[in-house]
């Protein structure tokens, strides 16, 4: 609960890993969907499925699934979204060549340039070695994402801090792609505009040159658990 005098501000940012996909692989028409509200809405008419479907869709082709109920789907994917499909691909490969022995011609690394660390199953492994690499290369394919992601995040609040010393406010929260602020009831209101205009700004330097549109779920609150569905 809020203290005294003071509201929570829940910003949660919407459909976070397939908009930072969008930037680090540069898919124009991966792109082109972010500029609605609900990405997966685009996504779904382009596939020709439902919501639902594009959705599983797309978070399948970030943590290496080929099967299932979304098969069919990111079959599609591949040839609509071609370019976000070859970046995970090469993350993919780069895990899995590791995991056997190779040395990648260059380091892995986020959107930000942190180095993605890939290392060889040891030399006595048991059981299916194959297997143990899909699932290096199922790690690297999502470490790209999740990676470059946190990198946004982390960006995106410490610009909202910044933005909430004059507001009296804080942040006492920060779970995944969600911040939980404090500030007293007078200044909530501008509080929200203020994280809104801080995702703005920080989309602006750290997705510089992409088109990419990236939006936050806003809430001014007494209980955190007044903001979960």
């Amino acid at each position: 609960m809020a203290e005294p005098g003071h509201r929570f501000v829940r910003a949660d940012l919407g459909q976070i890993e397939p908009r930072v996909l969008a930037v680090v692989s540069g898919d124009p028409e991966l792109t082109r969907a972010t500029r609605q509200d609900d990405l997966y809405a685009p996504v779904a008419a382009r596939l020709g499925v439902d919501r639902p479907t594009a959705k599983v869709a797309v978070l399948a082709a970030m943590y290496g699934q080929t099967t299932g109920a979304a098969g069919q789907a990111l079959r599609q994917m591949r040839e609509t979204y071609g370019v976000a499909l070859a970046y995970l691909d090469a993350a993919d490969a780069a895990g899995r060549s590791a995991a056997l022995g190779a040395a990648p011609a260059a380091p892995l690394r986020t959107f930000g340039g942190r180095r993605i660390p890939l290392r060889a199953l040891p030399a006595d492994a048991d059981g299916d070695i194959g297997r143990a690499a899909a699932a290096y290369g199922r790690f690297a394919r999502n470490a790209v994402v999740q990676g470059a992601a946190a990198e946004l995040f982390k960006a995106w609040a410490v610009t909202v801090r910044q933005a909430l010393i004059p507001l009296g406010g804080t942040i006492v929260l920060c779970l995944h792609d969600e911040l939980l602020l404090q500030v007293p009831v007078p200044t909530a209101e501008a509080a929200v505009a203020a994280t809104h205009r801080a995702l703005d700004a920080t989309a602006a330097y750290w997705a510089a040159g992409s088109a990419v549109r990236f939006v936050a779920d806003i809430a001014v609150i007494s209980r955190w658990s007044d903001a979960k569905p």
